[in-house]
């Protein structure tokens, strides 16, 4: 027997059942209970006091110790949408409540992020300006505003160098070291060693005919200063150093073509003149470390970039994560009693997950980087060590539309366009890989949201302009300070400022002798 045709009303309720089976389960997180009209006059009361006290507690000490803590590409929203995800997986509540580490230091400021002949930056310029306290041209490292990109014969001239903060604490005599999840040939840890015209000429094989005459950037890391006397230097990049052979599948990566493995060369150069030098490759041999023994570490985790945190091997054999990487350089440069130490730390990786349009990736990499700032603010003494926190630039990322409270920060809104009648995810971007706007017969429309896992590994929310990659944006960007003269930090600055704070609270570089405190406000 035949069955029966269901009735129209039937089918639909039918389709309507198969889509909800497929529908991604909306997270929703618990909002706390006790935020009555009493709750916000406490919380209000009680930072107002915390003002109060900071206000006649500046730190005008000189501070032995520096370590600049980089979100490459951690912007202002993305900061938020990290807060938000921190309280949603850590606490499992609503998390706009809660805050970042860093979110809680005493100072506050905003940095104008523009260079010399761009609206929107990149991270080799911004680098250079907050290493070198002046700005730049677009693409160009620590050199000055005459050379523009790919101007070689104008990059040699050393009248065009500029001195970086790197360089001021080593005069000074201080140790040195920096870490990063990118290649430690890569813009940000370039900019405080090398004179390159074009970022990408972190290897000779990149160099080409534009090239012809420069020097790579890894090779200025081995065999100048300031780059051959850094303390500690860990990341990724065994490509640009020679450490590795293969076939280098990331496009900004490049294998040397002269065939030298300038990581063997720095280790044999520092045991030459009788010092302890370590090269290490994977999380064990560098958590194995003898810190008190070791004078000079470099540790090279992976070929090109370091990985992703949430898809980093934490195993022996994996690679370390930033708070790994960050305690063991701490230790090794804390044995500078006397002059102490300047440490730069960048979570590298953020950057390129905001390009690559995924927000998981990008949000895991910077709760990590809070948690590395958690454990150097346990390692040091604030009252000699100034700690600042900010990003080199922002992103095109937006948190949009009308989600409720404690609703997943990578989930979906619940008021629909009043276009297409379609709900949209709470993080968009407004160019990117993900802009599927489609035909579908009748007019331009886009994906259903509700029938995606939004909030899976991967997941790209969709995206405005059609792009290959996202881009930067023109944001202002927060730098966030604590410990000695972090109160020099206070309004809006020209993101060049930053080198100037760290140089005078360290009574470095232009600041040696002229860093004089106001009268009875010197600290001991």
């Amino acid at each position: 027997m035949k069955h029966a045709r269901l009735p129209s009303t039937c089918e639909t309720c039918v389709l309507l059942l198969l889509m909800l089976a497929t529908c991604t389960t909306a997270k929703v997180f618990p909002v706390p209970t006790t935020e009555d009209t009493a709750h916000w006059h406490q919380l209000g009361w009680s930072d107002l006091q915390e003002a109060i006290t900071v206000a006649s507690s500046n730190n005008w000490n000189v501070a032995k110790n520096v370590i600049f803590f980089l979100g490459d590409g951690m912007g202002i929203v993305a900061s938020t949408a990290a807060r938000i995800y921190k309280g949603q997986k850590h606490g499992g509540h609503s998390g706009e409540e809660g805050s970042l580490t860093w979110e809680r230091f005493p100072h506050t400021a905003l940095l104008k992020t523009y260079t010399l002949d761009e609206q929107i930056p990149d991270s080799a310029a911004t680098a250079t300006a907050f290493f070198t306290g002046s700005k730049v041209n677009q693409n160009t490292i620590g050199l000055d505003g005459t050379v523009f990109k790919d101007q070689c014969i104008a990059s040699l001239n050393p009248k065009t160098w500029q001195t970086s903060i790197l360089d001021w604490a080593q005069k000074a005599g201080k140790h040195t070291g920096f870490v990063t999840t990118t290649r430690v040939t890569h813009a940000t840890p370039a900019a405080l060693y090398a004179h390159s015209p074009n970022r990408e000429w972190e290897c000779d094989a990149k160099l080409g005919k534009l090239g012809h005459g420069c020097r790579d950037i890894a090779k200025q890391l081995v065999e100048d200063a300031p780059g051959r006397d850094v303390k500690v230097m860990l990341g990724g990049g065994r490509f640009p150093l020679g450490a590795t052979s293969g076939v280098a599948t990331d496009k900004w990566s490049c294998l040397r073509r002269d065939n030298r493995n300038l990581t063997n060369e720095w280790l044999l150069q520092k045991k030459a003149y009788g010092n302890n030098a370590q090269y290490v490759q994977n999380k064990q041999q560098l958590m194995d470390l003898d810190t008190e023994e070791t004078d000079y570490l470099i540790g090279l985790f992976s070929d090109s970039n370091m990985d992703y945190e949430i898809d980093r091997d934490d195993g022996p054999s994996g690679q370390p994560s930033l708070t790994n990487m960050t305690s063991v350089a701490i230790k090794i440069l804390s044995k500078n009693k006397h002059k102490g130490f300047f440490l730069v730390v960048e979570g590298g990786r953020i950057d390129h997950a905001m390009h690559n349009t995924q927000p998981l990736r990008a949000l895991e990499d910077i709760v990590a980087l809070e948690e590395a700032v958690r454990t150097a603010l346990s390692m040091v003494n604030l009252s000699e060590t100034l700690i600042i926190v900010t990003a080199d630039h922002s992103h095109v990322m937006t948190i949009n539309g009308y989600a409720k409270r404690g609703n997943d920060i990578l989930g979906i809104g619940h008021t629909p366009s009043d276009i297409d009648n379609l709900l949209h995810t709470t993080l968009m971007f407004t160019n990117g890989i993900a802009y599927n706007h489609y035909w579908n017969g009748t007019k331009v429309t886009r994906p259903d949201v509700r029938r995606e896992n939004t909030s899976m590994l991967g997941y790209q929310p969709l995206s405005a302009i059609p792009m290959t990659y996202e881009t930067h944006s023109g944001d202002d960007v927060a730098a966030y300070a604590i410990g000695p003269m972090s109160h020099l930090l206070h309004r809006m600055h020209e993101q060049s400022y930053v080198a100037h704070v760290m140089g005078f609270a360290a009574c470095i570089g232009p600041y040696t002798g002229n860093c004089t405190r106001p009268i009875n406000q010197w600290g001991t």
